[in-house]
């Protein structure tokens, strides 16, 4: 039985799952070059209860500079559910992104983008919504095979190679959102050392930054 008040979420897969399939076929497997990548816009979100925080850092990484940077307060209207993770977060990071007045070149995403069971990923979904080069990192692996020695390897995915893994003292995995290609993401991460984005570092920690301290504030 769902949660009293709450709409059975189990009802609602087939039409999640055929508007993630028809999100993914809209997926653009080239445009943007590496090299043509100045300005970044770090997305990440945090949760308290039925709270999302939300956070976007505008980054210049020639300077380690932080050129703008966003939050916003979201009710929360999904559950955390394996595969299905844009039902939960696309709608606060969407709307965050929407705040954003600095131009910005590439859209990171704390998830994945085409290492995906449906190959759409939260990246994916915001980059096509967007109509924008997005690249997904995650700290964990959802599907996928590591294959390979070294510090950044390929990640198989039924057979193509869909992601990269990174070794930066932990691990991360890099994919493609939309209109950057895998060979481009490749590149880009060798040009900024093969260490993870610390724009995404600044954005996990603003989201969390705003979830403690609305917290602290209590119920408003």
């Amino acid at each position: 039985m769902p949660p009293k008040g709450r709409p059975a979420f189990r009802d609602f897969f087939p039409y999640a799952t055929l508007l993630q399939k028809s999100l993914a076929s809209l997926y653009a497997p080239g445009g943007i070059r590496a090299e043509d990548v100045v300005t970044t816009v770090a997305l990440d979100v945090s949760y308290s209860k039925e709270k999302a925080y939300a956070a976007a850092v505008v980054y210049r990484a020639k300077d380690d500079r932080v050129l703008e940077a966003q939050t916003g307060e979201y009710g929360v209207h999904f559950p955390y559910i394996p595969g299905y993770l844009y039902l939960r977060e696309a709608p606060p990071l969407l709307r965050v992104l929407a705040q954003v007045e600095s131009p910005y070149d590439l859209i990171l995403v704390d998830a994945h983008g085409r290492l995906h069971p449906r190959k759409a990923g939260l990246a994916t979904i915001v980059g096509v919504l967007m109509e924008r080069p997005t690249v997904g990192i995650a700290k964990s692996l959802l599907v996928g095979k590591v294959t390979g020695i070294g510090e950044v390897r390929p990640i198989l995915l039924r057979g193509e190679e869909e992601g990269l893994y990174v070794r930066d003292g932990r691990a991360f995995y890099a994919s493609p959102g939309n209109m950057m290609s895998l060979k481009e993401i490749g590149l880009w991460l060798e040009e900024r050392g093969n260490t993870y984005p610390a724009e995404l570092a600044r954005a996990d920690a603003l989201s969390k930054k705003l979830r403690v301290s609305s917290e602290a504030a209590g119920p408003s």
